[in-house]
Formats: structure tokens, C-alpha cells, sequence
């Protein structure tokens, strides 16, 4: 069964253009200067523990401040950045212990989501899904650490919507966007081509519209993930 794309959690797809909203507008703004500075931030363009300023944002990005201001919001919601009164805003730290119990925290999420999403996605979520899997193959291929991790971002974005459930989507996408910031940092392109294959095996599984399968792949996918992290610390997964 497909969900109509007009269902409760993709009012988004029919909104007015943002044209019509000085509202609509500012949050679209907004929403680009979270997506440039989370990549910054997972991609280690801006460092674990720099110091910054929303000027200083607003100069690097080229937008104005309210944008730059919700989007940190976000980030600090996420605990990507700490925001301190006087000393400006930090960019989280990163511990490598931390990545075993970010992906614990994620494992259920991931298999209720895709589940979800391999029931009740659209014809053209399927189909995004598809290219996504390619352009993530062909990133692996070319050993393209950054682009993998913006593929992956948009697979979880895709997932998000088409799960019809934004309570789980809103709870896991902090997970995920530190899942790929220890996967740049301790890992790069080292196994790309494996961590490629186990998100495409995944995609396939949710275009097909399998969801005992999809929800198999996505915890073979965790576990493959958190077998990574393991080595960060030595230790053997539960």
C-alpha cells in the first residue's frame, strides 16, 4: 500500500511557494543554513571545539542573522554545538566512546522508520531511493568520503518523510548526523565501499516495498555500524 503524498507528515510538498509566505521563506532559509552547517560540522570543516559567532556564520554562509540564528538553535538542540553566553558558540567535542552509544540509542528507530517507510512510501520516494543508491555507489566508488555522507543524509531525509511518523524521524536525526560525524572523523574512506553496500542493500529493500525485509536490512546495517564503533574502544558488541 502506497500513502497519498497529500498525507498528514508531507503537507510540506503542497504549501504554497514560499513566495507566497515571508514566513515560509525565512524557514527555508533557515532549513539551508542548518543543512551548510551541519555538514560543516560533520565533515570536521569546522573543527570539534571552535569557536564561533553568528556574524561570523552569517559572513561564511552569506545570509542574514535570523536564519543563521534558528539554524544553531537546531544544532544545539542536537548537541552539535554548545551555545555559551559571552564566549559565543562551540562546536562539539567528539569521543570516540560516544559513537557505540549513539548507535544504540539509534538501532530500534532505524528498523521502526524503514519499516515504516518500505510500506508507505510514494512511487517517487521509491524511486528517489533508487538514485540515492546509485549516487552513494558511485561516491564509494570514488572513494568521496563527503559525498557519501551528504547521500547518506539525504537517504535518511527520504526515510524520514516517507516513514509518516515525524515523532521518530525528529528523535533519530540528531543520532544520525553524529553517526556520520565519527564515521568522517575515525573512519573515512577506509570502508566506504562496504558501508556503501549495506545502505544500498537497505534502499533496495525499502523501494521494493519488502518491510520484514527492509526492517532486517536496516539491523544488519546497525550492527555492521556499531561493529565499527567497537574498535573505537576495543570492545566486543553485545
Amino acid at each position: 500500500m502506497t500513502a497519498s503524498p497529500a498525507g498528514g507528515s508531507r503537507a510540506a510538498d503542497t504549501a504554497e511557494p514560499a513566495a507566497a509566505s515571508g514566513q515560509e521563506g525565512e524557514e527555508s532559509r533557515a532549513a539551508r543554513a542548518y543543512r551548510a552547517l551541519e555538514e560543516q560540522i560533520v565533515t570536521l570543516g569546522l573543527a570539534p571545539g571552535t569557536a564561533m559567532t553568528e556574524s561570523r556564520i552569517a559572513a561564511l554562509l552569506d545570509m542574514g542573522r535570523t536564519p543563521i540564528r534558528e539554524a544553531i538553535q537546531r544544532l544545539a538542540w542536537e548537541g552539535l554545538v554548545t551555545i555559551r553566553p559571552r564566549l559565543g558558540i562551540l562546536v562539539a567535542e567528539i569521543n570516540p566512546a560516544d559513537f557505540a552509544r549513539v548507535l544504540e540509542a539509534r538501532h530500534a528507530l532505524e528498523i521502526l522508520l524503514t519499516g515504516s517507510a518500505a510500506h508507505l512510501a510514494s512511487r517517487d520516494e521509491r524511486d528517489r531511493l533508487a538514485d540515492c543508491a546509485r549516487a552513494m555507489r558511485d561516491a564509494a566508488a570514488k572513494g568521496d568520503v563527503a559525498a557519501f555522507l551528504r547521500e547518506d543524509k539525504t537517504f535518511d531525509e527520504i526515510v524520514a518523510v516517507a516513514s509518516c511518523n515525524p515523532f521518530a524521524a525528529r528523535v533519530v536525526a540528531p543520532l544520525q548526523s553524529h553517526s556520520r560525524r565519527f564515521w568522517f572523523r575515525y573512519f573515512g574512506e577506509s570502508d566506504l565501499n562496504s558501508a556503501a553496500w549495506h545502505h544500498m542493500e537497505l534502499m533496495q529493500a525499502i523501494a521494493s516495498g519488502d518491510v520484514a525485509l527492509a526492517r532486517a536490512r536496516a539491523d544488519d546495517l546497525m550492527h555492521y555500524l556499531r561493529r565499527q564503533a567497537m574498535t573505537l574502544t576495543g570492545g566486543l558488541e553485545r
